[in-house]
């Protein structure tokens, strides 16, 4: 209800948009086994409407086993008039190192990181960096929307909790300026600080163990530990294909899950910056206090008192069908590519209540599985190899295969 209020009194929270400031943008896209969604994604950027010459986009391939660099390619060489580099990677080495790779290349004033599944509005650049001309706002992220909400009941459950995190929840922390995690779908940063963490971020690891997933809330938590402001642009909108069934949502949650523990096993560590240095510091409520009450209320429900969840259960289903009214009014007015076409998955959203108990189980899991490095959802489906180039025409070392369409040139 406090997001609701603050979304209808001060949609922004409080920061400011300043359309003037233009910086050069450099746009990181590492890519693993996406086929023809990385060229989809490719070519939503090379619609922006934010000036071509400002903007290059670095996509690097971490070395999948379908055709995704040849899509790469293709999309260089279909969209000339746009600065791409194509390169690929000599071995598999996760996302962060991947990203950092592509970092290397980079000369934007402005870093952007993105997903290689994901499609920007034309004005997803402008809305970014306009909120950049703030100082104090170290990395800005958007608002992530569904492609296929209208797939089945799990994809239209989805749509609903992006909508409700994007447009709603998140708002609260913008009005702290400390947006506990930018979503790595769409995450602008500046490029000094982006380099002075990015050392940081290569070198994470949990206990020893190399951590090769997290990188957008590891990355969020340390502009706000540089005393940076964090905050979500809603104007600034992509949408991005979720999972279509149990067992890739239950890996991808899974993943995330992964992320949230470390990252509140670093706010432990580093609890005496937070408190002494940062303080008084928003993080330390949304990265320690939060989590904490949450899992003191998962045992609660899951180990101490189970017959409870029985006694809430109606309270949470009629919740999600007064949210589900709530959201069919917001699509139709403003988000109608999210709206739910079908009334009888429109109402069956009430059964996504569950998840709040299945999400104490996948917590669990996650704690148990904190030594795992694997994706878990990009297993590599093949796919149709694009006609203007061959995957294995391009399968070359990243270092030979680097190849700026030319260089970006400033103002």
């Amino acid at each position: 209800m406090v997001s609701a209020f603050l979304k209808i009194s001060n949609p922004t929270c409080g920061f400011t948009r300043d359309y003037t400031y233009q910086p050069t943008v450099s746009i990181l896209l590492p890519c693993f086994n996406e086929g023809r969604a990385v060229y989809e994604t490719i070519e939503s950027i090379c619609r922006s409407d934010y000036p071509k010459e400002k903007f290059e986009i670095l996509a690097i391939d971490d070395y999948s086993s379908d055709d995704s660099y040849a899509w790469i390619r293709k999309a260089q060489i279909d969209f000339s008039d746009t600065r791409i580099y194509a390169g690929r990677n000599s071995s598999n080495c996760g996302k962060a190192e991947t990203q950092s790779n592509a970092l290397e290349l980079a000369t934007g004033e402005v870093v952007l990181c993105i997903d290689s599944d994901a499609i920007f509005a034309p004005n997803a650049i402008r809305e970014l960096t306009a909120c950049l001309a703030d100082r104090k706002i170290g990395a800005v992220g958007g608002a992530v929307g569904v492609r296929n909400a209208n797939k089945n009941l799990l994809t239209a459950c989805q749509a609903l909790i992006y909508a409700e995190n994007f447009h709603f929840l998140k708002l609260f922390e913008n009005w702290t300026r400390s947006v506990i995690c930018l979503s790595g779908c769409m995450l602008a940063v500046r490029r000094d600080l982006f380099v002075k963490i990015q050392p940081k971020l290569a070198a994470r690891n949990f206990f020893g163990l190399k951590v090769k997933d997290g990188e957008d809330r590891f990355l969020t938590h340390m502009v706000q530990m540089e005393g940076l402001g964090t905050v979500i642009n809603p104007s600034a909108t992509c949408v991005t294909d979720v999972p279509d069934n149990l067992r890739t949502l239950w890996n991808q949650q899974i993943r995330w899950q992964r992320s949230g523990i470390r990252d509140f096993c670093l706010t432990l560590r580093t609890l005496h910056k937070h408190i002494w240095e940062l303080s008084p510091n928003p993080n330390l409520l949304y990265g320690l206090i939060f989590p904490t009450l949450a899992a003191i209320v998962s045992i609660f429900l899951l180990i101490l008192n189970p017959f409870l969840l029985i006694c809430v259960a109606p309270f949470w289903i009629g919740f999600y069908f007064i949210m589900a009214g709530l959201y069919d009014i917001l699509t139709r007015f403003f988000l109608p590519d999210q709206r739910i076409t079908s009334p009888f998955r429109l109402l069956s959203l009430a059964t996504f209540s569950v998840w709040i108990v299945a999400g104490r189980l996948i917590e669990l899991c996650a704690m148990c599985t904190l030594d795992s490095t694997s994706w878990m959802t990009r297993q590599g489906v093949p796919a149709k190899a694009p006609a203007l180039a061959s995957a294995s025409k391009y399968r070359t070392p990243m270092t030979a295969a680097l190849t700026p369409s030319e260089e970006l040139q400033g103002d």
